[in-house]
Protein backbone atom coordinates (compact mmCIF):
# COMPACT_ATOMS: atom_id res chain seq x y z
CA UNK A 1 0.00 0.00 0.00
CA UNK A 2 1.49 3.34 -0.97
CA UNK A 3 0.42 6.89 -1.66
CA UNK A 4 1.04 7.57 -5.31
CA UNK A 5 -0.52 10.91 -6.26
CA UNK A 6 -2.69 13.86 -5.26
CA UNK A 7 -6.21 13.93 -6.68
CA UNK A 8 -9.48 15.81 -6.22
CA UNK A 9 -10.32 15.71 -2.55
CA UNK A 10 -6.79 14.61 -1.58
CA UNK A 11 -4.49 11.62 -1.75
CA UNK A 12 -4.97 8.48 -3.73
CA UNK A 13 -3.69 5.21 -2.26
CA UNK A 14 -2.73 2.25 -4.39
CA UNK A 15 -3.60 -1.29 -3.34
CA UNK A 16 -1.01 -3.94 -4.00
CA UNK A 17 -1.36 -7.74 -3.86
CA UNK A 18 -1.43 -10.19 -2.28
CA UNK A 19 -5.16 -9.92 -1.55
CA UNK A 20 -6.91 -12.43 0.70
CA UNK A 21 -9.84 -14.39 -0.70
CA UNK A 22 -13.28 -13.91 0.85
CA UNK A 23 -15.89 -16.33 -0.50
CA UNK A 24 -16.35 -17.17 -4.16
CA UNK A 25 -15.91 -13.69 -5.65
CA UNK A 26 -14.62 -11.48 -2.82
CA UNK A 27 -11.19 -10.30 -1.71
CA UNK A 28 -9.81 -8.37 1.27
CA UNK A 29 -7.10 -5.70 1.30
CA UNK A 30 -5.74 -3.92 4.36
CA UNK A 31 -6.00 -0.14 4.48
CA UNK A 32 -3.39 2.24 5.86
CA UNK A 33 -4.02 3.42 9.39
CA UNK A 34 -4.91 6.95 8.25
CA UNK A 35 -8.01 5.59 6.46
CA UNK A 36 -9.37 3.51 9.32
CA UNK A 37 -11.47 6.40 10.60
CA UNK A 38 -13.06 6.91 7.17
CA UNK A 39 -14.66 3.48 6.75
CA UNK A 40 -18.24 2.36 7.38
CA UNK A 41 -19.21 1.13 10.84
CA UNK A 42 -22.10 -0.76 12.39
CA UNK A 43 -23.50 2.53 13.65
CA UNK A 44 -23.01 4.34 10.31
CA UNK A 45 -22.97 1.73 7.53
CA UNK A 46 -23.12 4.32 4.71
CA UNK A 47 -20.83 7.05 5.98
CA UNK A 48 -17.62 6.29 4.05
CA UNK A 49 -16.69 8.63 1.21
CA UNK A 50 -13.81 6.40 0.16
CA UNK A 51 -14.09 5.07 -3.39
CA UNK A 52 -12.39 2.13 -5.08
CA UNK A 53 -11.02 2.28 -8.63
CA UNK A 54 -9.87 -0.40 -11.06
CA UNK A 55 -7.53 0.84 -13.80
CA UNK A 56 -8.75 4.36 -13.04
CA UNK A 57 -12.46 3.54 -13.43
CA UNK A 58 -14.81 3.46 -10.41
CA UNK A 59 -16.02 0.13 -9.13
CA UNK A 60 -19.28 -0.23 -7.24
CA UNK A 61 -21.72 -0.08 -5.74
CA UNK A 62 -20.09 0.78 -2.41
CA UNK A 63 -21.40 -0.11 1.07
CA UNK A 64 -22.39 -3.64 -0.03
CA UNK A 65 -23.08 -6.49 2.34
CA UNK A 66 -20.02 -8.69 2.60
CA UNK A 67 -22.10 -11.76 1.79
CA UNK A 68 -23.24 -10.11 -1.44
CA UNK A 69 -19.67 -9.20 -2.40
CA UNK A 70 -18.54 -12.75 -1.75
CA UNK A 71 -21.42 -14.34 -3.69
CA UNK A 72 -21.90 -12.00 -6.66
CA UNK A 73 -18.80 -9.78 -6.95
CA UNK A 74 -18.88 -7.70 -10.14
CA UNK A 75 -17.19 -4.63 -8.64
CA UNK A 76 -19.12 -4.48 -5.36
CA UNK A 77 -17.14 -3.32 -2.34
CA UNK A 78 -17.26 -2.14 1.27
CA UNK A 79 -14.75 -0.14 3.29
CA UNK A 80 -15.04 -1.64 6.74
CA UNK A 81 -12.99 -1.16 9.91
CA UNK A 82 -9.48 -1.14 8.52
CA UNK A 83 -9.97 -3.20 5.37
CA UNK A 84 -11.80 -3.09 2.06
CA UNK A 85 -13.90 -6.06 1.02
CA UNK A 86 -14.03 -5.90 -2.79
CA UNK A 87 -14.40 -7.73 -6.09
CA UNK A 88 -13.05 -7.06 -9.56
CA UNK A 89 -15.37 -5.79 -12.31
CA UNK A 90 -15.22 -9.09 -14.20
CA UNK A 91 -14.81 -11.34 -11.13
CA UNK A 92 -11.24 -12.22 -12.08
CA UNK A 93 -8.54 -12.77 -9.45
CA UNK A 94 -7.04 -9.33 -8.62
CA UNK A 95 -3.81 -11.01 -7.60
CA UNK A 96 -3.11 -12.08 -11.19
CA UNK A 97 -5.40 -10.11 -13.55
CA UNK A 98 -2.90 -7.29 -14.03
CA UNK A 99 -5.36 -4.55 -13.03
CA UNK A 100 -4.39 -1.61 -10.84
CA UNK A 101 -6.51 -0.87 -7.78
CA UNK A 102 -6.60 2.43 -5.92
CA UNK A 103 -8.54 4.17 -3.16
CA UNK A 104 -9.52 7.85 -3.21
CA UNK A 105 -11.88 10.23 -1.47
CA UNK A 106 -14.93 11.18 -3.51
CA UNK A 107 -15.09 14.72 -4.86
CA UNK A 108 -17.45 16.78 -7.01
CA UNK A 109 -14.96 16.66 -9.88
CA UNK A 110 -14.86 12.88 -9.62
CA UNK A 111 -18.62 12.86 -10.25
CA UNK A 112 -18.31 15.13 -13.28
CA UNK A 113 -15.51 12.96 -14.65
CA UNK A 114 -17.63 9.90 -14.04
CA UNK A 115 -20.39 11.33 -16.26
CA UNK A 116 -17.87 12.31 -18.90
CA UNK A 117 -16.54 8.75 -18.94
CA UNK A 118 -20.03 7.29 -19.41
CA UNK A 119 -20.94 9.78 -22.14
CA UNK A 120 -17.78 9.12 -24.08
CA UNK A 121 -17.35 5.42 -23.35
CA UNK A 122 -17.15 2.98 -26.24
CA UNK A 123 -17.77 -0.73 -26.11
CA UNK A 124 -15.23 -3.08 -27.60
CA UNK A 125 -15.32 -2.01 -31.26
CA UNK A 126 -16.72 -4.44 -33.76
CA UNK A 127 -14.37 -5.99 -36.28
CA UNK A 128 -15.11 -8.67 -38.82
CA UNK A 129 -14.56 -12.13 -37.29
CA UNK A 130 -12.29 -14.65 -38.96
CA UNK A 131 -15.30 -16.87 -39.58
CA UNK A 132 -18.77 -15.40 -40.28
CA UNK A 133 -21.35 -15.63 -37.54
CA UNK A 134 -24.41 -17.29 -39.11
CA UNK A 135 -27.79 -16.51 -37.61
CA UNK A 136 -31.33 -17.81 -37.63
CA UNK A 137 -34.20 -15.44 -36.91
CA UNK A 138 -37.31 -17.11 -35.51
CA UNK A 139 -40.32 -14.81 -35.57
CA UNK A 140 -40.47 -12.26 -38.40
CA UNK A 141 -42.52 -9.51 -36.82
CA UNK A 142 -41.44 -5.92 -36.40
CA UNK A 143 -38.95 -6.60 -33.59
CA UNK A 144 -37.48 -9.71 -35.19
CA UNK A 145 -36.75 -7.98 -38.48
CA UNK A 146 -35.33 -4.92 -36.73
CA UNK A 147 -32.88 -7.03 -34.71
CA UNK A 148 -31.98 -9.09 -37.78
CA UNK A 149 -31.24 -5.97 -39.83
CA UNK A 150 -29.15 -4.56 -37.00
CA UNK A 151 -27.17 -7.80 -36.64
CA UNK A 152 -26.48 -8.08 -40.38
CA UNK A 153 -25.28 -4.47 -40.48
CA UNK A 154 -22.09 -5.69 -38.75
CA UNK A 155 -19.44 -7.06 -41.10
CA UNK A 156 -19.12 -10.81 -40.87
CA UNK A 157 -22.63 -11.44 -39.50
CA UNK A 158 -25.01 -13.25 -41.83
CA UNK A 159 -28.72 -13.99 -41.61
CA UNK A 160 -28.82 -17.60 -42.86
CA UNK A 161 -32.32 -18.77 -41.85
CA UNK A 162 -35.66 -17.05 -41.33
CA UNK A 163 -38.57 -18.83 -39.65
CA UNK A 164 -42.22 -17.85 -39.39
CA UNK A 165 -45.66 -19.41 -39.74
CA UNK A 166 -46.40 -17.06 -42.68
CA UNK A 167 -45.00 -18.12 -46.05
CA UNK A 168 -45.50 -14.60 -47.36
CA UNK A 169 -43.53 -13.12 -44.47
CA UNK A 170 -40.73 -15.64 -45.10
CA UNK A 171 -40.57 -14.72 -48.80
CA UNK A 172 -40.41 -11.00 -47.95
CA UNK A 173 -37.61 -11.60 -45.44
CA UNK A 174 -35.57 -13.64 -47.93
CA UNK A 175 -35.89 -10.75 -50.36
CA UNK A 176 -34.84 -8.33 -47.61
CA UNK A 177 -31.76 -10.20 -46.39
CA UNK A 178 -30.58 -11.86 -49.61
CA UNK A 179 -31.27 -14.90 -51.76
CA UNK A 180 -28.72 -16.93 -49.80
CA UNK A 181 -31.17 -16.98 -46.88
CA UNK A 182 -33.17 -20.14 -46.34
CA UNK A 183 -36.76 -19.88 -45.13
CA UNK A 184 -38.96 -22.39 -43.34
CA UNK A 185 -41.98 -22.76 -41.09
CA UNK A 186 -40.25 -25.61 -39.22
CA UNK A 187 -38.11 -24.43 -36.28
CA UNK A 188 -36.23 -27.71 -36.13
CA UNK A 189 -34.51 -27.11 -39.48
CA UNK A 190 -32.21 -24.22 -38.48
CA UNK A 191 -31.61 -25.81 -35.06
CA UNK A 192 -30.35 -28.93 -36.81
CA UNK A 193 -28.01 -26.87 -39.02
CA UNK A 194 -24.53 -27.27 -37.50
CA UNK A 195 -23.41 -24.12 -39.29
CA UNK A 196 -25.78 -21.87 -37.33
CA UNK A 197 -24.10 -20.01 -34.46
CA UNK A 198 -26.87 -17.70 -33.22
CA UNK A 199 -30.64 -17.90 -32.85
CA UNK A 200 -32.75 -14.75 -32.40
CA UNK A 201 -35.98 -15.59 -30.57
CA UNK A 202 -38.61 -12.95 -31.35
CA UNK A 203 -41.84 -14.95 -31.25
CA UNK A 204 -44.83 -14.11 -28.98
CA UNK A 205 -43.84 -14.31 -25.34
CA UNK A 206 -45.63 -17.53 -24.43
CA UNK A 207 -43.61 -19.38 -27.10
CA UNK A 208 -40.17 -18.34 -25.82
CA UNK A 209 -39.44 -21.61 -24.02
CA UNK A 210 -40.46 -23.72 -27.03
CA UNK A 211 -37.72 -22.03 -29.07
CA UNK A 212 -35.00 -20.96 -26.63
CA UNK A 213 -34.71 -24.22 -24.70
CA UNK A 214 -34.15 -26.46 -27.77
CA UNK A 215 -31.85 -23.81 -29.26
CA UNK A 216 -29.54 -24.09 -26.25
CA UNK A 217 -29.84 -27.88 -26.36
CA UNK A 218 -28.69 -27.66 -29.99
CA UNK A 219 -25.60 -25.72 -28.93
CA UNK A 220 -26.64 -22.30 -30.26
CA UNK A 221 -26.06 -18.85 -28.77
CA UNK A 222 -29.41 -17.18 -28.11
CA UNK A 223 -30.65 -13.60 -28.21
CA UNK A 224 -33.97 -13.80 -26.37
CA UNK A 225 -36.35 -10.87 -26.61
CA UNK A 226 -37.86 -9.74 -23.31
CA UNK A 227 -39.63 -10.91 -21.26
CA UNK A 228 -37.69 -14.05 -20.46
CA UNK A 229 -41.01 -15.96 -20.43
CA UNK A 230 -44.60 -15.50 -19.26
CA UNK A 231 -44.23 -17.69 -16.17
CA UNK A 232 -41.50 -18.70 -13.76
CA UNK A 233 -41.44 -22.39 -14.75
CA UNK A 234 -40.69 -21.60 -18.41
CA UNK A 235 -38.07 -19.03 -17.39
CA UNK A 236 -36.30 -21.53 -15.14
CA UNK A 237 -36.30 -24.16 -17.87
CA UNK A 238 -34.74 -21.71 -20.34
CA UNK A 239 -32.07 -20.63 -17.86
CA UNK A 240 -31.29 -24.22 -16.88
CA UNK A 241 -30.78 -25.12 -20.55
CA UNK A 242 -28.54 -22.07 -20.97
CA UNK A 243 -26.41 -22.96 -17.96
CA UNK A 244 -25.99 -26.55 -19.17
CA UNK A 245 -25.13 -25.50 -22.72
CA UNK A 246 -22.17 -23.23 -22.00
CA UNK A 247 -23.46 -20.95 -24.77
CA UNK A 248 -24.02 -17.17 -24.73
CA UNK A 249 -27.37 -15.71 -23.66
CA UNK A 250 -28.40 -12.14 -24.32
CA UNK A 251 -31.73 -10.84 -23.03
CA UNK A 252 -33.72 -8.09 -24.69
CA UNK A 253 -33.48 -5.88 -21.59
CA UNK A 254 -31.81 -3.27 -23.76
CA UNK A 255 -32.40 -0.40 -21.34
CA UNK A 256 -29.47 -1.76 -19.31
CA UNK A 257 -27.14 -0.77 -22.14
CA UNK A 258 -28.70 2.63 -22.82
CA UNK A 259 -26.20 5.38 -21.87
CA UNK A 260 -28.92 7.22 -19.91
CA UNK A 261 -29.37 4.36 -17.46
CA UNK A 262 -25.69 3.45 -17.46
CA UNK A 263 -24.89 6.99 -16.28
CA UNK A 264 -27.49 6.72 -13.51
CA UNK A 265 -26.06 3.39 -12.41
CA UNK A 266 -22.56 4.86 -12.39
CA UNK A 267 -23.78 7.69 -10.14
CA UNK A 268 -25.46 5.24 -7.76
CA UNK A 269 -22.41 2.99 -7.70
CA UNK A 270 -20.12 5.91 -6.96
CA UNK A 271 -22.28 6.90 -4.00
CA UNK A 272 -23.16 10.31 -5.46
CA UNK A 273 -26.68 10.17 -4.04
CA UNK A 274 -25.66 8.66 -0.75
CA UNK A 275 -27.75 5.70 0.40
CA UNK A 276 -30.80 5.56 -1.88
CA UNK A 277 -34.05 5.43 0.10
CA UNK A 278 -36.80 6.04 -2.49
CA UNK A 279 -37.16 5.06 -6.15
CA UNK A 280 -40.01 6.26 -8.36
CA UNK A 281 -40.32 5.25 -12.01
CA UNK A 282 -43.06 5.47 -14.60
CA UNK A 283 -43.83 4.62 -18.21
CA UNK A 284 -46.58 6.36 -20.11
CA UNK A 285 -47.30 5.32 -23.70
CA UNK A 286 -48.82 7.64 -26.26
CA UNK A 287 -52.43 6.76 -26.92
CA UNK A 288 -51.94 5.01 -30.29
CA UNK A 289 -49.10 2.92 -28.98
CA UNK A 290 -51.19 1.97 -25.96
CA UNK A 291 -54.18 1.14 -28.15
CA UNK A 292 -52.09 -1.18 -30.34
CA UNK A 293 -51.64 -3.60 -27.43
CA UNK A 294 -55.43 -3.88 -27.12
CA UNK A 295 -55.81 -5.32 -30.63
CA UNK A 296 -52.67 -7.45 -30.88
CA UNK A 297 -51.88 -10.82 -29.27
CA UNK A 298 -50.74 -8.98 -26.14
CA UNK A 299 -54.40 -8.46 -25.17
CA UNK A 300 -54.53 -12.08 -24.01
CA UNK A 301 -52.51 -12.58 -20.83
CA UNK A 302 -52.15 -16.27 -21.73
CA UNK A 303 -49.87 -15.09 -24.54
CA UNK A 304 -48.24 -11.99 -23.05
CA UNK A 305 -48.34 -12.63 -19.30
CA UNK A 306 -50.11 -9.26 -19.01
CA UNK A 307 -48.62 -5.87 -19.76
CA UNK A 308 -46.71 -5.73 -16.49
CA UNK A 309 -44.81 -8.80 -17.76
CA UNK A 310 -44.58 -7.97 -21.44
CA UNK A 311 -44.10 -4.21 -21.34
CA UNK A 312 -43.09 -3.19 -17.84
CA UNK A 313 -40.58 -5.99 -17.30
CA UNK A 314 -38.20 -3.53 -18.99
CA UNK A 315 -38.78 -1.06 -16.18
CA UNK A 316 -38.92 -3.49 -13.26
CA UNK A 317 -35.69 -5.08 -14.47
CA UNK A 318 -34.00 -1.68 -14.70
CA UNK A 319 -34.99 -0.83 -11.11
CA UNK A 320 -33.21 -3.97 -9.92
CA UNK A 321 -30.26 -3.41 -12.25
CA UNK A 322 -29.71 0.22 -11.25
CA UNK A 323 -29.77 -0.56 -7.52
CA UNK A 324 -28.22 -4.04 -7.87
CA UNK A 325 -30.80 -5.78 -5.75
CA UNK A 326 -34.11 -7.61 -6.03
CA UNK A 327 -37.67 -7.07 -4.77
CA UNK A 328 -38.79 -8.43 -1.42
CA UNK A 329 -42.34 -7.06 -1.05
CA UNK A 330 -44.75 -6.12 -3.85
CA UNK A 331 -48.28 -4.73 -3.98
CA UNK A 332 -50.17 -3.51 -7.02
CA UNK A 333 -53.45 -2.01 -8.20
CA UNK A 334 -54.71 -1.60 -11.74
CA UNK A 335 -57.67 -1.77 -14.05
CA UNK A 336 -59.12 -1.49 -17.51
CA UNK A 337 -60.66 1.99 -17.50
CA UNK A 338 -60.00 3.50 -20.93
CA UNK A 339 -60.32 0.67 -23.45
CA UNK A 340 -63.62 -0.58 -22.07
CA UNK A 341 -67.16 -0.44 -23.42
CA UNK A 342 -69.20 -2.03 -26.18
CA UNK A 343 -67.23 -2.29 -29.46
CA UNK A 344 -69.02 -0.28 -32.18
CA UNK A 345 -67.77 -2.83 -34.75
CA UNK A 346 -65.55 -5.93 -34.72
CA UNK A 347 -62.89 -4.31 -36.94
CA UNK A 348 -61.73 -0.79 -37.66
CA UNK A 349 -62.35 -1.27 -41.38
CA UNK A 350 -66.05 -1.91 -40.65
CA UNK A 351 -66.54 0.97 -38.17
CA UNK A 352 -68.35 4.20 -39.02
CA UNK A 353 -66.47 5.97 -36.18
CA UNK A 354 -63.13 5.37 -37.84
CA UNK A 355 -62.63 9.00 -39.02
CA UNK A 356 -62.93 10.37 -35.46
CA UNK A 357 -61.62 7.48 -33.34
CA UNK A 358 -58.33 8.31 -31.54
CA UNK A 359 -57.56 4.58 -31.38
CA UNK A 360 -57.94 3.78 -35.07
CA UNK A 361 -55.67 1.03 -36.40
CA UNK A 362 -52.50 2.26 -38.10
CA UNK A 363 -50.41 -0.91 -37.99
CA UNK A 364 -48.14 0.75 -35.43
CA UNK A 365 -45.29 -1.48 -34.20
CA UNK A 366 -46.25 -4.19 -36.68
CA UNK A 367 -44.56 -5.44 -39.85
CA UNK A 368 -47.48 -6.33 -42.10
CA UNK A 369 -47.12 -8.08 -45.41
CA UNK A 370 -48.68 -6.46 -48.48
CA UNK A 371 -51.68 -8.78 -48.21
CA UNK A 372 -52.13 -7.99 -44.50
CA UNK A 373 -51.82 -4.26 -45.15
CA UNK A 374 -54.38 -4.43 -47.96
CA UNK A 375 -57.00 -6.21 -45.85
CA UNK A 376 -56.03 -6.30 -42.15
CA UNK A 377 -59.51 -7.46 -41.15
CA UNK A 378 -59.10 -10.69 -43.09
CA UNK A 379 -56.11 -11.49 -40.88
CA UNK A 380 -57.71 -10.28 -37.64
CA UNK A 381 -55.22 -7.42 -37.29
CA UNK A 382 -57.43 -4.34 -36.93
CA UNK A 383 -59.63 -5.59 -34.11
CA UNK A 384 -61.55 -2.97 -32.20
CA UNK A 385 -59.68 -1.93 -29.06
CA UNK A 386 -62.96 -2.28 -27.14
CA UNK A 387 -63.06 -6.00 -27.90
CA UNK A 388 -64.51 -7.91 -24.97
CA UNK A 389 -62.18 -10.93 -25.00
CA UNK A 390 -59.10 -9.11 -23.68
CA UNK A 391 -57.98 -9.59 -20.07
CA UNK A 392 -55.20 -7.03 -19.64
CA UNK A 393 -55.31 -3.65 -17.91
CA UNK A 394 -54.56 -0.19 -19.32
CA UNK A 395 -53.20 1.33 -16.11
CA UNK A 396 -51.37 -0.18 -13.17
CA UNK A 397 -49.48 1.04 -10.11
CA UNK A 398 -46.87 -1.00 -8.24
CA UNK A 399 -45.52 -0.31 -4.75
CA UNK A 400 -42.49 -2.24 -3.61
CA UNK A 401 -39.71 -2.72 -1.10
CA UNK A 402 -36.37 -3.93 -2.40
CA UNK A 403 -34.05 -6.36 -0.64
CA UNK A 404 -31.68 -3.51 0.25
CA UNK A 405 -34.47 -1.55 1.98
CA UNK A 406 -35.24 0.89 -0.85
CA UNK A 407 -38.96 1.68 -1.13
CA UNK A 408 -40.53 2.70 -4.38
CA UNK A 409 -43.32 2.95 -6.90
CA UNK A 410 -43.82 2.32 -10.59
CA UNK A 411 -46.80 3.07 -12.78
CA UNK A 412 -47.70 2.06 -16.33
CA UNK A 413 -50.28 4.06 -18.27
CA UNK A 414 -51.40 3.30 -21.83
CA UNK A 415 -53.02 6.61 -22.80
CA UNK A 416 -50.47 9.42 -22.90
CA UNK A 417 -51.32 12.51 -24.95
CA UNK A 418 -48.33 12.94 -27.25
CA UNK A 419 -45.36 10.66 -26.83
CA UNK A 420 -44.12 7.72 -24.83
CA UNK A 421 -42.18 8.79 -21.77
CA UNK A 422 -40.17 7.05 -19.07
CA UNK A 423 -39.40 9.07 -15.94
CA UNK A 424 -37.19 8.24 -12.97
CA UNK A 425 -36.53 9.77 -9.57
CA UNK A 426 -34.07 8.43 -7.01
CA UNK A 427 -33.87 10.05 -3.58
CA UNK A 428 -30.81 9.49 -1.44
CA UNK A 429 -29.47 10.98 1.77
CA UNK A 430 -27.12 13.29 -0.13
CA UNK A 431 -28.95 14.07 -3.37
CA UNK A 432 -31.99 13.57 -5.56
CA UNK A 433 -31.85 12.45 -9.20
CA UNK A 434 -34.63 13.26 -11.70
CA UNK A 435 -34.58 12.31 -15.37
CA UNK A 436 -36.58 11.64 -18.53
CA UNK A 437 -35.29 8.82 -20.73
CA UNK A 438 -36.67 10.13 -24.03
CA UNK A 439 -35.04 13.51 -23.43
CA UNK A 440 -31.76 11.77 -22.54
CA UNK A 441 -31.13 14.01 -19.56
CA UNK A 442 -31.14 13.86 -15.77
CA UNK A 443 -30.30 16.29 -12.97
CA UNK A 444 -28.79 15.63 -9.55
CA UNK A 445 -29.68 18.18 -6.88
CA UNK A 446 -27.67 17.96 -3.65
CA UNK A 447 -28.94 18.39 -0.10
CA UNK A 448 -25.84 20.48 0.55
CA UNK A 449 -26.94 24.01 -0.51
CA UNK A 450 -23.34 24.92 -1.35
CA UNK A 451 -23.16 22.31 -4.15
CA UNK A 452 -24.34 23.19 -7.63
CA UNK A 453 -26.68 20.67 -9.32
CA UNK A 454 -25.11 18.29 -11.80
CA UNK A 455 -26.67 17.68 -15.21
CA UNK A 456 -26.04 14.72 -17.49
CA UNK A 457 -27.27 14.75 -21.09
CA UNK A 458 -26.62 12.28 -23.86
CA UNK A 459 -24.45 13.62 -26.65
CA UNK A 460 -25.39 13.28 -30.31
CA UNK A 461 -28.66 12.45 -31.99
CA UNK A 462 -27.78 9.16 -33.69
CA UNK A 463 -28.54 7.08 -30.64
CA UNK A 464 -30.66 4.39 -32.28
CA UNK A 465 -33.40 2.29 -30.77
CA UNK A 466 -34.08 2.44 -27.01
CA UNK A 467 -31.78 5.39 -26.50
CA UNK A 468 -28.80 3.58 -28.04
CA UNK A 469 -29.44 0.43 -26.04
CA UNK A 470 -30.28 -1.75 -29.07
CA UNK A 471 -26.95 -1.23 -30.81
CA UNK A 472 -24.82 -1.55 -27.67
CA UNK A 473 -26.68 -4.70 -26.62
CA UNK A 474 -26.09 -6.22 -30.05
CA UNK A 475 -22.37 -5.37 -30.09
CA UNK A 476 -21.87 -6.90 -26.64
CA UNK A 477 -23.69 -10.06 -27.71
CA UNK A 478 -21.90 -10.50 -31.04
CA UNK A 479 -18.48 -9.87 -29.51
CA UNK A 480 -19.20 -12.49 -26.85
CA UNK A 481 -20.36 -14.97 -29.52
CA UNK A 482 -17.13 -14.30 -31.43
CA UNK A 483 -15.18 -15.21 -28.28
CA UNK A 484 -13.58 -11.82 -27.73
CA UNK A 485 -15.71 -10.31 -24.95
CA UNK A 486 -17.19 -11.50 -21.66
CA UNK A 487 -20.65 -13.04 -21.69
CA UNK A 488 -23.24 -10.28 -21.16
CA UNK A 489 -25.36 -12.48 -18.88
CA UNK A 490 -23.58 -14.56 -16.24
CA UNK A 491 -25.97 -14.70 -13.28
CA UNK A 492 -29.25 -16.62 -13.65
CA UNK A 493 -30.82 -14.92 -10.65
CA UNK A 494 -30.04 -11.51 -12.12
CA UNK A 495 -31.60 -12.66 -15.39
CA UNK A 496 -34.86 -13.82 -13.80
CA UNK A 497 -35.47 -11.15 -11.17
CA UNK A 498 -37.25 -8.66 -13.46
CA UNK A 499 -39.73 -11.35 -14.50
CA UNK A 500 -40.29 -12.51 -10.91
CA UNK A 501 -40.90 -8.86 -9.98
CA UNK A 502 -43.48 -8.47 -12.77
CA UNK A 503 -45.21 -11.76 -11.96
CA UNK A 504 -45.45 -10.72 -8.30
CA UNK A 505 -47.03 -7.41 -9.35
CA UNK A 506 -49.58 -9.22 -11.52
CA UNK A 507 -50.43 -11.64 -8.73
CA UNK A 508 -50.74 -8.79 -6.21
CA UNK A 509 -53.14 -6.94 -8.52
CA UNK A 510 -55.29 -9.95 -9.37
CA UNK A 511 -55.54 -11.35 -5.85
CA UNK A 512 -55.49 -8.00 -4.04
CA UNK A 513 -52.71 -9.13 -1.72
CA UNK A 514 -49.20 -8.11 -0.73
CA UNK A 515 -46.70 -10.57 -2.21
CA UNK A 516 -43.60 -11.32 -0.16
CA UNK A 517 -40.69 -12.78 -2.10
CA UNK A 518 -38.02 -15.03 -0.64
CA UNK A 519 -34.52 -15.79 -2.00
CA UNK A 520 -35.79 -19.15 -3.23
CA UNK A 521 -38.24 -17.43 -5.56
CA UNK A 522 -35.28 -16.28 -7.66
CA UNK A 523 -33.55 -19.69 -7.70
CA UNK A 524 -33.26 -21.38 -11.07
CA UNK A 525 -32.70 -24.94 -9.87
CA UNK A 526 -32.82 -26.93 -6.67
Amino acid sequence: MSTNREAGAGKTWSLAPPFRRAGAMGWIADLPTELHGLTDTNQEPYRSQLRLFENGRPLGPPHCLHETIERLGRGRYSFWQGVVYFSSADNSDPNVNGHAYAVALASARDVERLFEDVSASERAPWRKPERPLRCAVIGLGNRGLALAALAQSFAGVQIAWVVDRSEERIAESVKLFGNHVRGTTDVSEPLADSGIDIVFVTVPDHLHRSIAEPAFRAGKHVFLEKPLATNAADARAILAAWQESGRILQLGYVLRQAPFYEAIRAAVRAGVLGPVRIASLSEQLDVRHGASFMRRWHAQSSQSGGLMVHKASHDLDIICWLLETRPSTVSSFGGLDVFVGPPPAPFCSQCDRRPICPYVDTGLHERRTPAEAADPSAYGLDLCVFRTDKDIVDNQVVSFVLDNGVRGTFYLAMQGPRRGERRIALIGDDARLDGVFEVGRFTIAFTDPEREPLVWAIKGRGRGGHGGGDRITMIEFLNACAGRAPAPVVDAQEAIRGLIFALAAERARREEIVVRLEPGDFAVSG
